[in-house]
């Protein structure tokens, strides 16, 4: 089992995501190896997204 701490520091590591979540949880809460593997997978998927495409265009203003 590792902890909320080791998840976040892995996810600083392998994909340079810092987040404030860390402010807000318990970092030496354990996590099963299952819901560790299943937070990594969700921050590798964040740091796949290419956030230019959200930039805003004002096409949608009123």
């Amino acid at each position: 089992m590792k902890t909320r701490a080791e998840l976040f520091k892995e996810v600083d590591e392998k994909y340079g995501i810092k987040t404030t979540v860390v402010f807000h949880s318990d970092l030496s809460e354990k996590l099963t190896d299952e819901e560790y593997q299943k937070q990594l997978d969700f921050y590798k998927k964040m740091s796949e997204i290419n956030w230019d495409d959200f930039e805003d265009d004002e096409s949608d203003d009123f």
